[in-house]
């Protein structure tokens, strides 16, 4: 199975392309005694320019490695067959209520016009509203609400007591391509997504699945309308996410960190537990635990403001200097 670094298990295969991805596969491989049947693929320029690889004695434990021209280029080939041999037999348009493959609860309710996938689990207490689509391999947990319209893809587990309201979006494809000879490789994702209890999805959001490991929203966590979250993202307990924000590939956000409306976090940055961001604000780098941060690119907000009120003096200065300058004229 491809895998990734962080999600490695007996038989898997992960991809290493630089020192970032080494460096959590060297401390993933050290701390466990057995290791299994692991096979890891580099990127061929990183392996042969990087001694420390060869002198790693984590390489003899490896059950094969090898190198490949491109990791990324590897990723959306390889992908793309793992993704058909997983999903193999489950893409079908038969409602698993009629194939007897599906467990629902007596006591849930199931509205008409939904469309639940074979290998579906619903929880006692389960409310789903008309016209959901729960592809095959979805679970939801006891006492969820799942309003009008929404759609779980494959391989998506919704924890206890949360609520998804409507036309939202969960387990979709990340926009995750490879541009190579003129065109736009995919990769392809089936990483699942993972949500813990008592969290609360607002209308028209969009969380993507992981590419090969889960996108995980943990307990707690409340999101608002019209909020993106990408592929690989792990957001914490206790999380608010206000309306329009977006989160891009692999961010992680800690507990309870809070992100006002229409804040844009670029990829694999961190969110610090606790830490607080403003409203339109650019995220380009980590931010500490329990701290405050602002603006475009976003930095603490005493540094922020104070650079706001002098860009503001500076224009004043500038206006009044012109002014002056047109009634002499």
């Amino acid at each position: 199975m491809l895998c990734s670094v962080d999600g490695l298990s007996d038989g898997g295969i992960a991809l290493v392309k630089d020192r970032k991805y080494f460096d959590k596969l060297v401390s993933h491989i050290d701390c466990r005694s057995t290791i299994g049947e692991i096979g890891i693929i580099f990127q061929e320029a990183f392996y042969r320019s990087f001694p420390e690889v060869n002198q790693w004695e984590g390489l003899s434990r490896l059950r094969f490695y090898a190198t490949v021209a491109s990791v990324d280029v590897a990723l959306s080939r390889w992908s793309a067959l793992f993704y058909h041999a997983l999903n193999h037999g489950h893409i079908r348009s038969v409602d698993g209520r009629i194939s007897g493959l599906v467990l629902i609860s007596p006591s849930a309710a199931v509205a008409e016009h939904v469309f639940i996938g074979e290998d579906v689990e619903i929880d006692a207490d389960c409310r789903i509203h008309a016209g959901c689509v729960i592809l095959s391999g979805s679970r939801v947990g006891r006492g969820s609400i799942l309003y009008p319209q929404v759609v779980l893809y494959r391989n998506v587990q919704i924890g206890r007591n949360c609520i998804v309201h409507a036309n939202t979006t969960v387990g979709s494809d990340g926009f995750s391509f490879n541009f190579v000879d003129g065109h736009h490789l995919k990769v392809w994702h089936f990483g699942g997504v993972r949500i813990g209890d008592n969290v609360e999805i607002g209308a028209n959001c969009s969380i993507d699945q992981g590419t090969l490991s889960p996108t995980i929203i943990g307990a707690g966590t409340k999101i608002d309308n019209q909020v993106h979250i990408a592929h690989n993202c792990r957001v914490g307990k206790g999380v608010i996410i206000c309306g329009q924000s977006g989160l891009a590939g692999s961010v992680t956000i800690g507990d309870f960190a809070v992100i006002a409306g229409a804040v844009n976090i670029a990829p694999d940055v961190r969110v610090g537990h606790g830490a607080r961001i403003g409203g339109m604000s650019g995220v380009t780098g980590n931010i500490p635990d329990g701290t405050d941060y602002a603006g475009h690119p976003a930095r603490p907000v005493k540094q922020w403001l104070r650079s706001q009120a002098t860009l503001r003096r500076l224009a004043v200065r500038s206006n009044g200097s012109l002014e002056e300058d047109n009634s002499a004229a």
